[in-house]
């Protein structure tokens, strides 16, 4: 279980990135359901995520938040989250994992599934 929190959030261009020490506070105590993106950040988003997952996310307007983890700097992160092929993103809600996702999503319906149904479990917990 990763325990230690600490304000080591990195900010570039508006995504949040988590580390080892930060992924409690962004992701599991997190009080909105989060898409957490794992890859190599040397690749860009779009190179690995469909763009259009990223532009569906932005349209829920902070209802749902995105996490990117970095899995060469948080090899031990992603083994924790069984993450064994890229892309993969993984939805959080309440702590809890709701919904893995790997391979690009194919169209934007597929897109919608996949985040309706993190605010469906989410709205249930409530």
């Amino acid at each position: 279980m990763i325990r230690n929190i600490s304000k080591s959030i990195v900010n570039l261009n508006s995504q949040k990135y988590a580390t080892k020490s930060s992924f409690k506070e962004l992701v599991l105590e997190s009080k909105k359901p989060v898409i957490v993106d794992i890859r190599p950040c040397y690749y860009t988003p779009s190179k690995f995520l469909n763009k259009d997952l990223f532009e569906a996310i932005k349209e829920k307007n902070g209802s749902i938040e995105l996490v990117t983890v970095d899995f060469d700097e948080e090899y031990d992160l992603a083994k924790y989250l069984k993450i064994q092929s890229f892309p993969t993103v993984v939805s959080f809600s309440n702590g809890s994992i709701v919904k893995k996702h790997t391979g690009p999503f194919h169209n934007k319906s597929q897109i919608q599934e996949f985040l309706n149904y993190l605010e469906t479990q989410h709205n249930k917990e409530f």
